[in-house]
């Protein structure tokens, strides 16, 4: 069954939800949020945060107080919290489950979070929870985040010998 795209939900781009997250979290944080703020946060000129936040408003997401500082509208808190939960899970499953340095997961669950499904982060979600287990899995998921594919020198991995080194994990061999 599909389900109706809400109007203000539809050609969401990456940047148009790095703006509703930028305002959530500010507001959170220090109770407001001003366009240079967000500017600061998403690295931008003021000049394109003013520009995004009127097209932001003409959509409904947002709404600006007797400051002129933006608050997020109902349907734009929802896509806001929503973002920020996925961004949230994916960062928890690649630190905790991948073992990703925090910098580097936090790089890709910037990017993840744009594109993931609900199913996806949702089962995401379920194995973070199953690898925090003490029990057997728990401790094989523990196990897996120190093991790192290798090829040893002269011979290569099926994966690599299928898809190509992976710089990451596999030395290149000279021939």
């Amino acid at each position: 069954m599909k389900f109706a795209v809400p109007e203000h939900r539809r050609n969401l781009t990456a940047s148009t939800e790095h703006y509703l997250r930028a305002i959530l979290e500010l507001r959170e944080e220090q109770g407001y949020a001003r366009a240079v703020d967000i500017a600061t946060r998403l690295g931008l000129t003021k000049g394109s945060v003013s520009l995004a936040l009127a097209q932001l408003e003409e959509r409904g997401l947002v709404r600006f107080d007797n400051a002129h500082f933006p608050i997020l509208t109902q349907p734009g808190r929802r896509i806001a919290l929503d973002l920020k939960g996925r961004y949230r899970i994916v960062h928890t499953f690649l630190t905790d489950i991948l073992g990703l340095p925090a910098e580097r997961a936090s790089a890709e669950a910037c990017r993840w979070e744009h594109v993931i499904s609900h199913e996806v982060a949702d089962r995401l979600l379920d194995f973070v929870r199953f690898g925090a287990d003490a029990g057997e899995a728990g401790a094989r998921i523990q196990a897996f985040r120190k093991y790192h594919r290798t090829c040893s020198p002269g011979g290569t991995c099926a994966a690599c010998a299928t898809h190509g080194p992976v710089q990451s994990y596999c030395i290149e061999t000279e021939e």
